[in-house]
């Protein structure tokens, strides 16, 4: 995906509580109700604390801040800082400009086409002792006139020019009204601005030594004036009253530093206990302070928007609250009641059960019941008797304290018996117990053979009921005739449940319905079995994974939870076009979770009871979307790698660049937005947007809000265009053209030039294979040279071992011969005289019988023969060979015979075979090797 919604959602609405005391139904007339608060720190809008004052127009609020001008769209706060970095003291929206005042300056801010503000100066036409220490605390405007006022001057812009009034006396709060501008005059009561001058209006000399801080619009064309110390005042007719009520006895002591009033109701801020709200009608106020959720208790400015929102610049940050709205709690000054288990309303009074006792809610407050405390279960509504299932028994609450009924403790349920006037049925934890009432005295008796907790009972008629184990799920049980005892329990539906520890009981439109692990089942009495319940899964569709809150068949309105904790209503549980959402800031981190459960009560189509973790939301289902419209959000700013772009034009982006879109919507608005970038894909965001490598070409970013999942906004854009690189437009082309132009150009030559070099490259390996034709026929008639010559040497050498063997054959027999003559000698020399004759003739024959001579010429021809035999004989012998063994290892490779052999070296064929085996351990040849075939392989 080519973009990404990297958003922080800083509307960050802190702790939201309820606020009011308009009214909207009957229950209202003596019921305190509140708007939720929401509360935005430093951290949040991103400046100083110190918030001076506040304005707005339709679009906008802006705060005058310690760090500058302050800018809230709905979505984003944006920081504008003076050129001089000075505190902002003053804040006036007049037209398309705001006004603002400061520290030796004042000016106003005007909106570029990118959406940023930019300030002009007007203090710096006068001359710098006209404004010498001086701040502008105040910002009025009448007519085309401006007027900034400090605590001595009156600085008129008009006209493009600006005029200094100074009325030598300290000038305290101003106001506007009917084009009439009043401030106070210490000293002199309060003054009217006619003709550039400062008259006293008659008979308000006696605020002339008190201090006015605010005065205000009132009813019937009255001023309502506040004084810091002695309250409000009201001024008609050139009448001055002082209000004489317990109300204005409370602003006396908290010093009234601000004031609004619309719509019958006065919303006095004070420096010491927050704001207060007083309706007029009534006589009736509520205070807001830090104990019940307003985040500071210094008011110093207020302001009411086009919204009825009522904005606050607060000591420590900055509160909004609604005027109007369809949900308040009960619980306004947050005791501390625990988790509420259940709710009835008698008269103009609501009474809680939680698990810290029981509580009534009225014009008071949340007030204890005396003596209820402990885990309250249930509380039911008996002919203007209330019944209530405590811990320790049963009880009747009469004269704001509990009357004991019965000792039987734990009563989850407690319900009338269908077509038994004055019989009733309670599950405890013991099981059930009739209660009937007599003469306005209660009588019970426990219901015989049911001995389990019951949480819950359903009817299916009038001797058919349904109960629900506290922990192991439902049996279908028959009364008998007078209710006294059970005749029969079925306990074989609860294997159609995965979990049975969660089942719910419901009597939906006659059926007897179960809600278990987010899966509706109901009863099907033809066949006496529970299976899916396929009906009301159609009528919720997407939401079918939702449990009802309520279950009181008397009315038609539904009170649903989805698994996400998401609250819905319909007024009829198959009416989906009426199906509203209740926004989850109203009770998000507050429901009841636990053994107790989530429950709501209806009181009528316009009256809803929501429990909650130490409180109670009070609905009135027909107001929601009346309060709520869905406007579509708009563009605020767009960063272009974080430069802003104009508002006015298309954004022409590369497709590198990181562009950031920040939308605006109505103040605290209740509605979802989301974006798209025309491929019917939208995607929630909270009015930040980030996108990054989008497509190249034009492209729409749409807007839009919904409510509710169902209702859409119309639908903003804006465009963008994500520029191709150059490469991609008119140039590229050319340039594309030109360069395959050149590379068509270059590849005709380079095939030319490749077309020669391989003609050439043809030719040269047609001679290169011509060449190696030539070496290979040299080379085959050199191989058949060196094979013939090679076959001529084979010949010759054996020619030449045939020669050397007949040489070392004919040197035998010539020593045979000699050997034989030389005996024949010997043996004549006995016989004849002439010995020396004969010695002389057998010294020859010794000189020639084996003589070195002969030998050195048969090892000459045999190293011709066998050239490397003696060398590879050493090589391949560790011992060293005498000359005896390498006669006899040259007669053995020429495979002479031991008989051939023993002549030779001039010993016996014992001789021989001595010599052989000791030439065989000198060679280190094992036995069974032939030692003539060991010499014929050397």
């Amino acid at each position: 995906m080519y973009f990404s919604d990297k958003v922080m959602f800083k509307k960050n609405y802190t702790h939201l509580i309820f606020i009011s005391i308009l009214f909207v139904t009957s229950f209202a007339t003596s019921q305190i109700k509140l708007p939720p608060i929401s509360n935005f720190n430093s951290t949040d809008y991103g400046a100083g604390n110190q918030n001076w004052g506040v304005d707005s127009d339709n679009e906008h609020i802006y705060v005058a801040n310690n760090e500058g001008l302050l800018e809230f769209d709905g979505v984003n706060w944006f920081l504008n800082k003076l050129p001089n970095k000075t505190i902002i003291r003053s804040v006036k929206v007049v037209g398309d400009k705001i006004f603002t005042g400061s520290y030796e300056e004042f000016g106003y801010w005007t909106r570029l086409n990118n959406g940023n503000l930019v300030y002009t100066s007007l203090s710096k036409f006068l001359s710098p002792n006209k404004i010498a220490s001086q701040s502008i605390w105040g910002i009025y405007a009448i007519k085309d006139k401006i007027i900034f006022k400090s605590f001595s001057d009156l600085f008129i812009y008009e006209n493009e020019k600006i005029k200094k009034i100074r009325p030598n006396l300290i000038l305290m709060a101003g106001f506007t009204v009917n084009d009439r501008f009043i401030v106070q005059g210490v000293g002199k009561g309060l003054l009217e601005l006619k003709n550039d001058k400062l008259f006293v209006l008659k008979n308000t000399e006696l605020l002339a030594e008190d201090r006015v801080q605010a005065i205000s619009n009132f009813k019937n064309d009255q001023l309502l004036i506040g004084t810091s110390l002695h309250g409000l005042y009201t001024y008609s007719n050139n009448k001055l009253e002082k209000w004489d009520n317990n109300f204005n006895n409370l602003l006396k002591a908290h010093q009234l530093n601000s004031l609004s009033y619309t719509n019958g109701t006065v919303f006095a801020g004070t420096i010491k206990k927050g704001i207060y709200h007083y309706n007029t009608n009534t006589n009736t106020f509520i205070n807001l302070n830090v104990k019940n959720g307003l985040q500071n208790n210094t008011v110093l400015s207020s302001t009411i928007d086009a919204s009825k929102i009522l904005w606050l610049a607060l000591d420590n940050g900055i509160s909004a609250i609604p005027i109007n709205y369809f949900a308040y709690y009960l619980n306004p000054y947050k005791e501390d009641i625990g988790a509420v288990y259940d709710m009835v309303k008698l008269n103009n009074e609501v009474y809680l059960a939680t698990n810290t006792g029981i509580y009534k809610a009225d014009n008071n407050g949340v007030n204890f019941i005396e003596g209820s405390q402990g885990h309250i279960w249930s509380l039911a509504l008996i002919n203007d008797q209330i019944i209530c299932g405590h811990n320790t028994g049963t009880y009747k609450i009469q004269d704001n304290k509990l009357t004991f009924i019965s000792e039987k403790n734990g009563g989850y349920i407690f319900k009338s018996i269908p077509s038994q006037p004055n019989k009733y049925i309670q599950g405890n934890y013991s099981g059930l117990t009739l209660y009937t009432i007599k003469d306005n005295n209660w009588e019970y008796r426990d219901v015989q053979n049911i001995n389990f907790p019951i949480k819950n009972i359903v009817f299916e008629n009038s001797y058919t009921a349904w109960v629900l184990h506290s922990y192991k799920g439902v049996y279908r049980i028959h009364f008998s005739n007078n209710y006294e005892k059970i005749i029969k329990i079925e306990e074989q539906f609860n294997k159609i449940f995965d979990n049975v520890y969660d089942l719910k009981l419901f009597n939906i439109e006659r059926n007897i319905a179960f809600f278990s692990n987010e899966k509706w089942s109901v009863y099907n009495p033809i066949e006496n079995k529970i299976e899916p319940f396929k009906s009301i899964n159609k009528i919720l569709g997407k939401d079918k994974n939702s449990i009802i809150l309520n279950n009181n068949s008397q009315n038609n309105v539904v009170v649903f939870k989805r698994s996400d904790n998401t609250i819905f209503i319909r007024q009829n549980i198959q009416d989906s076009l009426s199906q509203i959402y209740l926004p989850t800031k109203y009770y998000k981190d507050k429901l009841v979770r636990g053994e107790g459960d989530q429950r709501a009560v209806v009181i009528n189509d316009s009256l809803v009871f929501i429990s909650l973790y130490n409180d109670v939301l009070v609905v009135n289902p027909k107001k929601i979307n009346q309060n709520i419209k869905i406007i579509p959000p708009t563009i605020s700013r767009i960063y272009v790698n974080n430069q802003p772009k104009s508002l006015l034009e298309e954004i022409e982006i590369k497709k590198s660049d990181t562009i950031q879109i920040k939308l605006k919507s109505p103040h605290l608005s209740n509605n979802t937005i989301e974006y798209s970038l025309g491929n019917n894909y939208w995607i929630a965001t909270n009015g930040n947007i980030e996108l990054t490598g989008l497509p190249y070409g034009s492209l729409k970013l749409l807007v839009r809000s919904f409510l509710n999942f169902k209702e859409y906004s119309p639908i903003n854009s804006v465009k963008l265009y994500i520029k191709p690189p150059w490469y991609m437009g008119l140039w590229g082309v050319v340039l594309l053209l030109s360069f395959l132009t050149l590379i068509f150009y270059l590849i005709t030559i380079i095939n030319k030039y490749v077309l020669i070099k391989h003609k050439k490259y043809l030719d040269d390996q047609y001679q290169h294979q011509q060449e190696i034709h030539r070496k290979e026929e040299a080379l085959k008639n050199e191989m058949k040279l060196n094979e013939l010559q090679k076959k001529q040497h084979e010949i010759e050498l054996d020619s030449k071992t045939k020669e050397l063997a007949n040489t070392a054959m004919g040197m035998t027999r010539k020593d045979e011969l000699l050997e034989n003559i030389k005996k024949e000698l010997e043996q004549l020399k006995k016989e004849i005289i002439n010995k020396p004759k004969l010695e002389k003739l057998l010294s020859t024959i010794n000189k020639n019988i084996n003589t070195t001579k002969d030998w050195e010429v048969f090892e000459s021809n045999f190293n011709e023969i066998h050239d490397t035999f003696f060398k590879s004989l050493l090589k391949n012998t560790e011992t060293q060979l005498t000359a005896k063994d390498l006669k006899l290892c040259a007669y053995l490779k020429m495979n002479l015979a031991t008989k051939e052999i023993a002549p030779l070296m001039g010993i016996s064929t014992r001789g021989v075979e001595i010599h052989r085996y000791r030439l065989r351990k000198k060679l280190n040849l094992s036995n069974d090797q032939n030692l003539n075939e060991y010499f014929m392989k050397l």
